[in-house]
């Protein structure tokens, strides 16, 4: 009775033990007779025994599955007499093809193309992702996400580089970039005219634009005209531009003197000018 606490902390099994019967001549002491009784012994079960190890520390000998921190599955490899991580590859599902080659199959009907394929050396060897597709049926359709949609007050609060939001308080498809949200319409240069009433108005319709002539005041109200060559002292690009037109390089500002003029015989009269806020893609 003094272990009959230890005997109440363990849990029931479904081992069950089998003895055979002590001969009828058997004579011996107690040790004798509780020897002759372990011989005549053994554990069995109608369903098998399966032993799981659980602990931090590998095994040194095969004692089980082992179950490592309470997620982790290694099993016994006769090979290197060690354990090893649990391969569970045979018993999942590929989510999705992978590979620059099309799928031998359609099942999953979901392919990430890649600029190379895996081989036997390099098995993650994938290179870039390239394109999403999906079968539709007969073939692989190609297929994008659309980008979340909302308020200027909806915008990500900590989006990624390249994070795509259209904004439909000024409907138009902005991406994070350099640290802001900008346009993605335009290259850093492009030139636009906005046709708002402000200033204010137009760089928050144009994220990621700027006023031209904020920072070049003396371009600030002049007419643009076209370039015929590279600006500095010997152009790589330069054109001859038709007789009575002045070559002009990137930056050059004329007419303080002189004003926009036409040919005196030109039965065209000047046409009347009108301003808009000119910007800039940065």
């Amino acid at each position: 009775m003094a272990d009959s606490h230890n005997y109440m902390s363990l849990k029931d099994t479904s081992l069950i033990i089998q003895a055979a019967p002590l001969p009828l001549t058997f004579e011996g002491n107690p040790n004798e007779f509780l020897a002759a009784m372990v011989q005549r012994m053994r554990v069995v079960s109608p369903n098998g025994a399966n032993f799981i190890f659980i602990g931090d520390v590998a095994p040194t000998t095969n004692v089980g599955p082992w179950l490592k921190g309470g997620t982790q599955w290694y099993v016994w490899d006769n090979g290197s007499n060690s354990y090893v991580p649990l391969d569970v590859s045979a018993s999942i599902t590929i989510p999705y093809w992978i590979g620059n080659s099309t799928p031998t199959g359609n099942n999953p009907p979901v392919w990430l193309q890649t600029t190379n394929n895996s081989t036997d050396v390099n098995p993650n060897g994938f290179g870039t992702p390239l394109s999403w597709y999906f079968w539709n049926g007969t073939g692989w359709q190609p297929f994008n996400s659309a980008p979340n949609s909302g308020p200027t007050s909806s915008r990500p609060a900590a989006p990624i580089n390249y994070q795509q939001y259209f904004d439909t308080d000024i409907n138009v498809l902005i991406h994070w970039e350099r640290a802001q949200w900008r346009t993605v319409a335009g290259s850093p240069g492009d030139l636009k005219y906005c046709t708002a009433n402000t200033a204010a108005s137009c760089l928050q319709q144009n994220p990621g634009w700027a006023i031209f002539s904020d920072s070049l005041t003396n371009l600030r109200g002049r007419a643009l005209s076209q370039a015929t060559q590279d600006a500095g002292a010997n152009p790589v690009y330069s054109q001859s531009p038709p007789t009575g037109v002045t070559a002009r390089a990137v930056g050059d500002t004329w007419g303080e003197s002189d004003k926009l003029q036409l040919q005196a015989t030109s039965a065209v009269t000047s046409p009347p000018m009108v301003a808009y806020f000119l910007l800039i893609k940065l």
